[in-house]
């Protein structure tokens, strides 16, 4: 990064000298990772589903296990269907999204400014900007112009207990938004105001995808089923931890 070579440069160039001031920033750089500040926060970005993306203390860090929910919205989302993110933090789901499928018409919501400032400059970056609407907002109450008009929903909402936050690695705890991990006693707060908001927004017949956090998938299941949802399904991650949850809005009888 410093360097702007890639390794293969790096491996042929690797007896030339660098500059001073190139020195000194990355013994910065190892100083401030020694200080336990994510890699990700130094370099400002974060690969993810190929793509390279900004990242700010304002953002949740996209995780390797996010990608779940790209590759089943892009799986299930039909031709020119409607797409709607609650939540988005740095925008990787939508981006990635936009990018990898252009017929989507894609809604994100989310309820921090300075993180929407992020995504949209993602989004920027990607080509994407004018193919996803960006909206903040809470998804306790997201538009009413997106009632009724989503093929799909999808979430990374917060799900980490209040008990569990001073546990967390310093990286986590102390650098990523709280507010994006934290969802409050039982970690299944948001899920409780999600799930009817997603119904809301739905189709009859549409998806809703959302992430799951370590030991929450029978309860947030359950919580589907009991908002009208149907074929749920729960996807486990690379190392087998139940991640991914899959419904089906039933349509009227």
């Amino acid at each position: 990064m410093l360097l702007d070579r890639r390794r293969g440069q790096l491996l042929l160039q690797r007896a030339e000298s660098v500059d001073r001031d190139v020195a000194e920033r990355f013994h910065a750089w190892v100083r401030r990772r020694a200080n336990r500040e994510p890699a990700q926060h130094i370099a400002g970005e974060q690969e993810f589903h190929g793509l390279s993306f900004r990242v700010t203390p304002d953002v949740l860090i996209p995780r390797n296990e996010t990608e779940m929910l790209v590759d089943e919205l892009l799986a299930v989302t039909p031709r020119d269907g409607v797409v709607v993110d609650l939540g988005t933090g740095s925008g990787c789901i939508v981006v990635a999204a936009a990018v990898k499928r252009h017929d989507l018409r894609l809604q994100a919501l989310e309820c921090s400014s300075a993180a929407l400032d992020v995504a949209r400059s993602n989004a920027r970056r990607h080509g994407v900007l004018d193919r996803v609407e960006f909206v903040e907002g809470d998804f306790s109450a997201p538009p009413e112009a997106w009632f009724g008009t989503a093929h799909t929903v999808v979430s990374n909402p917060p799900y980490v207990r209040e008990a569990e936050w001073a546990a967390l690695e310093p990286e986590v705890r102390d650098h990523d938004p709280r507010g994006a991990l934290v969802a409050g006693e039982h970690g299944l707060e948001a899920y409780r105001v999600l799930i009817p908001q997603a119904r809301l927004l739905l189709r009859p017949g549409g998806r809703l995808l959302l992430e799951l956090g370590k030991g929450q998938a029978a309860e947030v299941r359950a919580l589907a089923a009991a908002a009208g949802f149907a074929s749920l399904q729960v996807k486990p991650d690379l190392n087998g931890i139940p991640r991914l949850l899959t419904a089906v809005l039933r349509s009227a009888p």
